[in-house]
């Protein structure tokens, strides 16, 4: 992936953006582009150590070469390269400089060391070809993976791709993250929530009038600012928060003294086509399917199917359900996963339920976070499973049979009871 080091910013305000593309700049762009892509397209088949060689030299002054640079890294994340080393290749390069030492410890005094020779009688030992032995030798090591397929075949595209991974690097050195939306697309928006449950990473939704909304982002690397691990996974969801409609994306940088990264509308609209490309249905956290499967099996009145919806409460919380489950009736309960990082989100959906929230709910949570199941009462229409290690489907079952029940009494509790007619008394 790009990195912040191959990057341009410049002071806006406040805050750092990304360096702008004049004409100039964008020719100049435009043609290292097409001789990245040239040079990749006849390299099909080539090492990268020759891919390398035969793009040195590009770029004259800094700047040229600063932009070269991070193209052809664009271009080879894009590409698929493979090695024909293995575990073995080490062992067998050692045997190898074993059997070499050893001739030259038993060669003459003054003899001259010949590598071929020693590489020679080396496969001979083993009934190799000495050539193959070569070939192999460094098999392992990154330079030595040939390049299978080129990411891009039009300059046009890589130059596309380059802008949006700008944003992605700046983001790897970032601690948290407000992505401000002033129409947000449902559908868009639920997939980026989704996806950032699935990355493990704190989020807060805020909706505004008129269909906006502000996403604020956290993880461990605000804690922790020597790792990109969260950085990483803030890349990743890059081009879901385009596409879901953001309208800015203002970052908080690891940096002394601090910093503040924006991208704003302008920039963002520039790379949404580009990540329209990109962005894909989130994935599915593992104990959710294995939940599924198993839920599926037991038999109940209950049928289990991937949640398409949102739970708000204005002002309190915004979750994404993983799943819903439904009676047989038509009673649908929600289901959320929380993640392990912090109890924040636990008690923002307690919080949600004190205040009024009355969809149907079930949070599991991990022991790990040391929260309590009687934090919420049981006439209540949600419920916190507690859990250690796995989610197991019978206790899932016991607490939907319990929030159903909660359900049911509430219905019953909200129909008058029917009114009857006195007798009149006869005169």
């Amino acid at each position: 992936m790009l990195t912040a080091d191959l990057v341009r910013l410049r002071k806006r305000g406040e805050h750092h953006a990304l360096e702008g593309l004049g004409p100039a700049m964008e020719r100049e762009l435009l043609a290292a582009a097409e001789r990245i892509v040239a040079v990749g397209l006849a390299s099909v088949g080539k090492t990268r150590g020759e891919l390398e060689l035969l793009r040195s030299g590009e770029g004259a002054t800094g700047r040229e070469k600063l932009h070269a640079k991070a193209l052809e890294v664009v271009f080879d994340d894009a590409s698929t390269f493979e090695g024909a080393g293995s575990d073995a290749t080490a062992e067998r390069r050692l045997e190898l400089f074993t059997w070499a030492a050893r001739l030259r410890r038993e060669a003459a005094d003054g003899a001259v060391f010949d590598r071929d020779a020693a590489i020679a009688s080396f496969a001979a030992s083993r009934s190799e070809d000495a050539a193959g032995v070569e070939r192999d030798l460094y098999a392992d090591r990154r330079r030595e993976e040939r390049l299978v397929r080129a990411g891009f075949s039009r300059a046009e595209d890589l130059v596309a791709r380059w802008e949006l991974a700008r944003v992605q690097a700046v983001l790897l050195r970032c601690t948290a993250i407000t992505v401000t939306f002033d129409r947000a697309e449902p559908d868009g928006l639920r997939r980026l929530l989704r996806a950032m449950k699935f990355h493990q990473l704190l989020h807060t939704v805020e909706l505004g009038a008129e269909g906006g909304a502000v996403v604020r982002v956290d993880g461990a690397s605000s804690l922790f600012d020597a790792t990109t691990k969260y950085g990483m996974r803030y890349a990743t969801l890059v081009p879901a928060m385009v596409t879901a409609g953001a309208s800015r994306i203002l970052a908080e940088m690891k940096a002394r003294p601090s910093k503040t990264f924006i991208a704003d509308e302008a920039t963002l609209a520039g790379i949404r086509a580009e990540a329209a490309r990109l962005v894909g249905d989130a994935a599915v956290r593992g104990e959710i399917e294995d939940l599924t499967a198993r839920f599926a099996a037991l038999g109940s009145r209950f049928t289990v199917e991937r949640s398409s919806r949102m739970l708000a409460l204005e002002g309190v919380a915004v979750c994404v359900p993983d799943l819903d489950f439904v009676r047989d009736d038509g009673l649908r309960i929600a289901f959320e996963l929380l993640g392990y990082w912090s109890r924040k989100a636990v008690w923002s959906r307690v919080e949600a339920v004190e205040a009024g929230l009355t969809e149907p709910a079930l949070f599991a949570v991990s022991e790990r976070l040391r929260v309590s199941k009687e934090v919420l009462p049981q006439d209540s229409p949600a419920a916190l499973y507690v859990f250690k290690g796995t989610l197991r489907p019978k206790l899932v079952l016991e607490h939907l049979e319990a929030i159903a029940a909660a359900c049911d009494a509430r219905a019953a509790a909200s129909i008058p009871p029917a009114r009857t007619k006195r007798p009149r008394k006869k005169p």
